[in-house]
């Protein structure tokens, strides 16, 4: 997702929510909830086309990169004695074929490893009843063709991968489309049934409806912890963003700012010494805005 879609769906959520909180509102006028229902169905679809996106480029290359290693600690690991064994014997040509440290073969492209480690394990293969003594067994050859044939099957993943992420992208975008007729054709033509009855709500949505270039401002969570009793600032209380794990501290008068965050709805923890912890849902941050969360905690008298 390119960083105009993710500003873009940012808009949709804050839209979303606003219309979710104001259900009551929103069912006086059908035609405007009938599209809203729409709205929240491509909302869905384009959460899930993101998630896909994201399992397909991040999920592979993980997966990928923990067989790569597992394959070289144990490719290290047999060449390192195959080597031993060679210097012994003063062969030298067997010696350069197997002198590839944990760190060489780590850097070794993915089309290349696969056969070296291969080759790595014929050697072993070749020699092993003279590697005896060096520890070398063939369950350990073994375990190690395992790994070269589970990377194998690995590596061209990603390329195959492009295809299928062509498409999840192109289904987002036109996902993207779609939800952009319904807010342009249905929803924004029909809000104005509230002017009427409810003009805040109206001006809410219309201020939600507002796109932010996310490179012109920065993203900000700012806000004020207080003693609910007392009303007096609270230092040094902790603010903790659990799902990107930001946090801060308040300062002196009772402050706080996060800075360069993602948008998006979050749930937030504020601790203080000799208060109770206080979790806040559904916290809305909004791309490019300085983001306001004002709150108070209660002394922890028990």
């Amino acid at each position: 997702m390119n960083a105009n879609q993710e500003t873009k769906i940012n808009m949709y959520r804050a839209t979303q929510k606003h219309c979710a909180d104001n259900a009551a509102i929103v069912a006086t006028v059908p035609a405007f909830q009938t599209a809203f229902t729409a709205y929240n169905v491509k909302i869905s679809a384009i959460i899930a086309a993101a998630q896909q996106e994201d399992l397909a480029t991040k999920g592979i290359t993980i997966d990928k990169a923990d067989s790569k290693k597992s394959l070289c600690r144990l490719a290290t690991d047999i060449a390192s004695l195959i080597f031993a064994f060679a210097s012994a014997n003063t062969n030298k040509t067997l010696q350069q074929e197997v002198n590839f440290s944990y760190s060489d073969l780590l850097k070794t492209k993915d089309d290349i490893l696969g056969p070296r480690c291969q080759n790595i394990k014929d050697l072993g293969t070749v020699n092993l009843i003279a590697l005896a003594p060096y520890g070398l067994t063939a369950a350990s050859l073994t375990a190690l063709q395992t790994e070269i044939n589970v990377y194998q099957q690995k590596v061209p993943t990603p390329r195959n991968s492009a295809a299928q992420k062509k498409t999840i992208r192109e289904n987002l975008k036109n996902l993207i489309k779609e939800t952009d007729s319904i807010l342009k054709n249905q929803m924004d033509k029909t809000v104005i049934g509230f002017k009427a009855t409810d003009p805040f709500f109206v001006s809410t949505y219309k201020s939600n409806r507002i796109i932010i270039d996310a490179g012109k401002s920065v993203t900000t969570l700012r806000g004020s912890i207080i003693n609910e009793m007392t009303n007096s600032p609270i230092y040094s209380a902790a603010i903790l963003i659990v799902e990107t794990s930001n946090k801060t501290n308040t300062d002196a008068s009772g402050a706080f700012e996060i800075k360069s965050i993602p948008a998006g709805l979050y749930t937030v923890t504020i601790t203080a010494s000799s208060y109770k912890t206080k979790t806040i849902t559904d916290v809305v941050v909004k791309l490019g805005q300085n983001n306001l969360l004002n709150s108070s905690l209660q002394l922890d008298i028990a």
